[in-house]
């Protein structure tokens, strides 16, 4: 039997074992299920900070934060940028863009949204609270602002900024008076938003939400709850013994299980990449480019997508997927060919091989368990030893902002959330990052130029420029892009969610 088919089979065991260590969770959700009127939906986190939507911009947190906070502008599924609270923008000059808001749109404690909201969020993002949050980061190019009246904002920015409509897409925006009274601790337990519902309450692994009538897009539901249920086999478990009705983030083995309990499989545009990122440090072999390319040549990264991730995926060219501004067309996966492999670590002097140490998170991506397996074996088959040390996701955060890591790579996602395009993520690869794994300057000023161009055109040709340099130079081990299939049980009508948000406004229940 190959290595690949005893991989697959390994995974289709862990995964049925998965399910049956988790049995026991059908009679809690049993128990726990009451209102049929009660949209239900498992996710794999919730955001640490609760209800603070400043301090994270995680895709995660869409899921708990989007049906309470609005933003000023979103995505449609196509990758169409649209307004959420601003009806229309218009670049004012290469320094400043002005946003017309909706003049329907009021908190959920009555309380109207006005231009001066927008101004009180971005002011606080600049007092040394707010700068220390995700949001900031993510809007540190703007430099000011200032309402004209109720219904139009302008927004300067320090520096031409091409795709500021684009990053407004992070701000999502809190009721300021309540905000101010209650200040970030205690607003993250009693959040106000404008968005279609309102949270009933914050608890460990569970947030619940009533329907919000003062929203300009209420809700057909009247309840909702969010749980997070990190493992791919508990969120399946639940899903099928009807604990929950849409499931986030599944895996292709799933399909059947999903199908046979009455519901279906939504397939998502992929808008990630998971890689092995290499920690560049001198002393390391993966320091040396043609060890990184080595990798990259051994690894059948065909097989991953065609056999274990079903067809469901596509080896990754570079760190971004179809679709995303400024992605490189011209940019092909590494082919698997590992006698070339072979020749690159000679002539780099690792004839002999060598122990590649990295740190993961596994259970949170589909067959992400075998993946890890095959790609040690292929590893193994061009003499690397692969040594997989599995972490939980908060330890994973906080080796990317600390700079602790414990090996020569880690599991990373190149994700696009939430301005959908790379640079913003390609920026942690760089020395732009505090604490980077791998830093060459050479690449700094196109990255520079593209942060800076005038218009979306040119950020695009530069982007192309700044994703082949990162594929020449072979910085991360690039696996696939990531399927995003989510399982919907019997009672739901109308899925169909936009660029990384749940469309939880128009969904409504089967009676």
């Amino acid at each position: 039997m190959s290595i690949l088919s005893k991989v697959r089979n390994l995974n289709i065991l862990q995964h049925t074992a998965g399910i049956l260590t988790c049995l026991y969770l059908s009679l809690w959700f049993q128990t726990e299920s009451s209102a049929a009127s009660t949209l239900r939906v498992g996710v794999v986190a919730f955001p640490a900070s609760d209800g603070d939507p400043h301090r994270s911009v995680s895709v995660f947190t869409a899921y708990t934060w989007s049906p309470v906070f609005e933003t000023l502008t979103t995505f449609r599924e196509d990758g169409e940028l649209v307004g959420e609270l601003a009806r229309s923008w218009e670049q004012k000059n290469p320094t400043e863009w002005q946003f017309t808001l909706r003049d329907d749109v009021v908190f959920s404690n009555g309380r109207p949204l006005t231009a001066h909201d927008i101004v009180r969020s971005l002011d606080y993002l600049k007092t040394p609270h707010g700068q220390t949050t995700s949001t900031a980061r993510d809007l540190s190019v703007i430099a000011g602002s200032h309402a004209i009246d109720d219904r139009i904002v302008n927004i300067r920015t320090a520096k031409p900024s091409a795709i500021l409509p684009r990053i407004m897409a992070a701000l999502y925006v809190v009721e300021p008076d309540h905000w101010d009274s209650l200040g970030p601790d205690e607003f993250a337990r009693n959040p106000i938003g404008s968005g279609p519902f309102v949270v009933e309450s914050w608890e460990q692994g569970q947030v619940s939400y009533r329907a919000n009538p003062k929203s300009w897009r209420p809700p057909r539901i009247e309840a909702m709850q969010v749980l997070q249920l990190p493992e791919i086999t508990s969120r399946l478990q639940a899903l099928i013994t009807g604990g929950i009705d849409i499931s986030i983030g599944m895996g292709p083995d799933d399909i059947p299980l999903v199908e046979a309990a009455g519901g279906y499989v939504h397939q998502r545009n992929p808008i990630d990449v998971i890689s092995i990122t290499f920690v560049v440090e001198e002393g390391k072999p993966v320091s040396d480019v043609r060890v990184r390319r080595a990798l990259n040549y051994a690894v059948n990264k065909d097989a991953i997508s065609e056999v274990l991730l079903s067809g469901y995926s596509q080896p990754a060219t570079q760190g971004a997927v179809r679709g995303l501004l400024g992605y490189n067309p011209d940019l092909a996966p590494y082919p698997y060919d590992p006698e070339r492999a072979r020749s690159l670590l000679r002539e780099a002097g690792y004839e002999k091989g060598f122990n590649l140490d990295i740190e993961v998170i596994i259970g949170s991506n589909a067959s992400d368990s075998a993946i890890y397996q095959l790609v040690a074996s292929n590893l193994a088959d061009v003499g690397v030893t692969m040594n997989v040390n599995a972490i939980p996701t908060s330890q994973m955060v906080r080796i990317i902002l600390q700079g602790k890591w414990r090996g020569d790579g880690f599991s990373q996602v190149f994700g696009a959330w939430p301005t959908f395009e790379p640079i913003r993520t390609i920026r942690l690869h760089s020395c732009f990052w505090p604490n980077p794994w791998f830093c060459d300057r050479r690449i700094m000023p196109t990255m520079i130029a593209a942060m800076e161009a005038p218009d979306l055109d040119r950020r695009a040709e530069l982007t192309k420029e700044v994703l082949a340099f990162y594929h020449d130079q072979a910085t991360a081990l690039l696996l696939h892009e990531i399927p995003l299939l989510d399982a919907i049980g019997p009672r739901v009508r109308g899925y169909a969610p936009n660029k990384g948000k749940i469309n939880y406004e128009t969904l409504s229940l089967k009676e």
